[in-house]
């Protein structure tokens, strides 16, 4: 079988807090978020991950319910990558509380076939030379380098660090990095310039409420306006956003459309009262529509 997106990370175990509120452990991570936004597209998701035994069967059998193969999830004995993320006056803070075993070169031998991959490390559990391996078997490989701009201290408290792998950034198709992240990988100023020379054809520079910037080799630069909603719980958008991107891209080859489209998706993300639940497709797709005649070149 043949799916239209792999997605290769960690599935974690959230535990938000808001103010005084404390929900979770919930589903977490790109493998989750991607492969949901892929399914409320109409896509075949498979995750290549591993959990500890604290996972369960019963998240296995959600995952699968919603679209998302499991076959290439491997249980270990270490406990499941586990992040307390707290929200305050606007200011996000992680902590990490448990950390799974790395992604190995194992995964390779039996790696699935799929249209477009999607490599979203969490916390260094994939090695970049074993990214740059993954990125060799698609044309289609997005990345969000995440989990190798964290680092932690003594307290398990996640900060951001400077990272730039250059041998893995020429070999994907699709980077997308939040505004927040990117001085981390370019510095404190950034330009179209500056992100021409990272590697990627495509760049998605998610950010937040103002929306998306899409700078693209053949076609520049555009401003992707994020869908007014209510905000709830911003945790999972980007990767949503990178899910629904890459499926759509692969589908019609419309950078805007498909840019949108993550866009659109990633506002039913923002606004949910409970994972998976990203409205229909036609719903998305009209929230798309609208978000698409905002689109300016810029």
């Amino acid at each position: 079988m043949k799916f239209d997106l792999a997605v290769v990370g960690h599935i974690v175990l959230d535990h938000i807090s808001r103010e005084e509120l404390i929900q979770g452990p919930q589903l977490g991570g790109p493998c989750t978020y991607a492969g949901l936004a892929a399914n409320s597209l109409g896509a075949k998701a498979v995750a290549i991950s591993r959990v500890g035994e604290d996972f369960g069967s019963k998240r296995l059998s959600f995952l699968e319910a919603h679209g998302i193969s499991t076959s290439h999830v491997k249980t270990t004995s270490s406990p499941t990558t586990r992040f307390r993320i707290s929200y305050r006056d606007g200011r996000r803070a992680m902590r990490v509380l448990s950390v799974c075993d790395p992604i190995s070169d194992e995964c390779l031998s039996k790696f699935p076939s799929s249209f477009a991959m999607h490599i979203g490390p969490v916390l260094d559990e994939i090695s970049p030379a074993l990214a740059i391996q993954l990125a060799s078997r698609n044309r289609t490989v997005g990345l969000d380098p995440q989990g190798y701009l964290r680092q932690l201290d003594s307290n398990g408290a996640v900060h951001v660090r400077k990272w730039r792998n250059r041998s893995l950034l020429r070999r994907v198709a699709v980077l997308k990095v939040s505004e927040a992240e990117l001085p981390a990988i370019i510095g404190q100023k950034w330009s179209a310039r500056k992100l021409s020379t990272l590697g990627p054809d495509t760049i998605l520079l998610t950010r937040g409420s103002r929306g998306t910037i899409i700078w693209s080799r053949q076609n520049g630069m555009f401003n992707v306006p994020a869908y007014e909603t209510y905000v709830r719980d911003p945790t999972g958008a980007g990767d949503a956003f990178a899910g629904a991107f890459l499926v759509n891209w692969v589908r019609t080859g419309d950078l805007a459309w498909s840019a949108a489209t993550g866009a659109a998706v990633a506002s039913f993300v923002v606004a949910k009262t409970r994972i998976g639940n990203f409205g229909t497709r036609r719903q998305i797709e009209s929230r798309a529509m609208e978000i698409l005649e905002g689109t300016r070149r810029i």
